[in-house]
């Protein structure tokens, strides 16, 4: 991988790059991974394995970046805090403190990751939207002093737009991409030079995050082509054209910063970062208060996944609010379910999962987390939006308290009874419901 790059958009950090040098060439494919700049965390993905390798670096609303920064043909962590132009570099994807720090450009100027003259090392250059200005150099500072000025300059673009670099022409030396979101236009340069672009296409949505990189599957040779993040969802193209996503790769969520490169060997075996989930609060379907004093503490071990059985001549909060009112009129604290998924794919807040649920098939349900999809699937069919919504709300209750999705199961595993229907039942099953959550997991 020659170069990669981000677009940061959050409150905190309006657009970052990042960048990578040459691969190994028995590596095919880059790998994506995702910086949360809330917490500083890293989350890289193995592009072979989909194993991830998680650690801590750098402070909320730093400026992530990857770059081969020691020329050994591996991608590790950059951070820019853009509040007053310092640069902090590793030479590991492991936690720990930067080995390289220095100085460089004014605050709020974008930087910009990669090997910008054909060395094989990667170093930090700036992209100032202001001025739809590059600041390039081909070196690295040191001892927390000055970098001083950049060995050249040129304007490109328009303020506003987006930077990312790449190798896109497979010369071996990176150059600077934009991205104007509002018609989803892409262009870059194959040359550091002033001019119009040597290429332009139309790809992503206003909002996406941009990035390029080698992906599997590509034109090889050192060409790299533009991914797009969205929503938690990486699209990567396989060449720089239109067209739709060659690859998609499901792996953590809106509010954080794609990255991508050559990470080298991962130990893996880390958790990978929760996706995004929309979960009403129990106000939303009227929830009366529980008594907890009528339930039992206990601590999530595994998923299991019910149907409503019962049919209704009404849906969503009304009928929420009649099985309460049905579960506490047996003497239990509150409804049984921790989570409803609605007919329209809507997930609400039950019972509070620090308490076990409530049944009346004859199990033990200490370490069940109850989630109760809407329907009678003896008769009905769960609808799609059901079905996307029990995914994705398994896969986050999989990272949120920290069971393995091996733990889904169906009622009927546990206790005498047809739940959750012969028509949702065989999704679990079969595996393939853990097969979409792991897939969701960027496993």
């Amino acid at each position: 991988m020659k170069a990669r790059s981000a677009l940061l958009a959050a409150l905190l950090v309006t657009a970052i790059s990042v960048a990578g040098a040459p691969a190994p060439a028995a590596t095919s494919s880059d790998g994506v991974g995702v910086f949360d700049p809330a917490t500083g965390r890293w989350y890289l993905r193995d592009p072979a394995s989909g194993e991830t390798t998680a650690f801590f670096y750098g402070n909320p609303g730093d400026a992530p970046m990857m770059g081969d920064w020691d020329c050994d043909g591996v991608d590790t962590p950059g951070l820019y805090r853009r509040s007053d132009g310092y640069v902090y570099l590793r030479n590991s994807n492991t936690q720990g403190v930067a080995v390289v720090r220095f100085f460089f450009g004014n605050p709020g100027d974008v930087p910009l990751a990669g090997d910008f003259d054909g060395d094989g090392c990667d170093t930090v250059s700036l992209y100032r939207p202001s001025q739809a200005r590059v600041f390039i150099s081909n070196h690295l500072g040191e001892g927390d002093a000055g970098l001083g000025t950049a060995e050249f300059d040129y304007v490109f673009g328009n303020p506003g737009d987006k930077p990312f670099v790449g190798d896109f022409d497979g010369d071996g030396t990176d150059t600077i991409g934009l991205h104007r979101e509002s018609p989803g236009l892409v262009y870059f340069r194959n040359s550091h030079t002033r001019g119009i672009a040597d290429e332009e296409f139309i790809y992503g949505n206003p909002g996406d995050q941009i990035l390029a990189g080698e992906w599997h599957g590509g034109p090889g040779g050192g060409v790299d082509t533009v991914g797009i993040f969205r929503g938690g969802t990486f699209h990567l193209r396989f060449t720089n054209t239109p067209g739709n996503a060659d690859d998609e790769i499901a792996y953590g969520n809106r509010s954080m910063v794609p990255i991508g490169g050559h990470f080298g060997p991962l130990p893996g075996g880390d958790a990978p970062p929760a996706p995004d989930i929309d979960i009403l609060p129990r106000s939303a379907w009227g929830a009366a208060p529980a008594d907890a004093s009528k339930m039992t503490e206990h601590t999530v071990e595994r998923l299991t996944v019910h149907h409503a059985g019962l049919q209704s001549s009404f849906t969503g909060p009304p009928r929420f609010r009649s099985w309460q009112n049905l579960h506490q009129g047996r003497g239990w604290g509150d409804i049984a379910y921790h989570y409803i998924i609605g007919i329209d794919g809507t997930v609400y807040e039950g019972r509070d999962p620090a308490y076990e649920p409530d049944t009346g098939t004859d199990y033990d349900t200490t370490g069940h987390l109850g989630i109760v999809v809407e329907g009678n699937f003896e008769i009905d069919e769960p609808t799609q939006a059901q079905l996307d919504a029990l995914v994705q709300l398994l896969a986050w209750a999989s990272i949120e308290y920290g069971v393995p999705t091996s733990s889904i199961s169906g009622h009927r595993d546990h206790a005498s009874t047809v739940c959750p229907g012969s028509n949702l039942y065989p999704y679990i099953h079969s595996g393939d419901l853990e097969r979409e959550v792991e897939e969701r997991l960027g496993g």
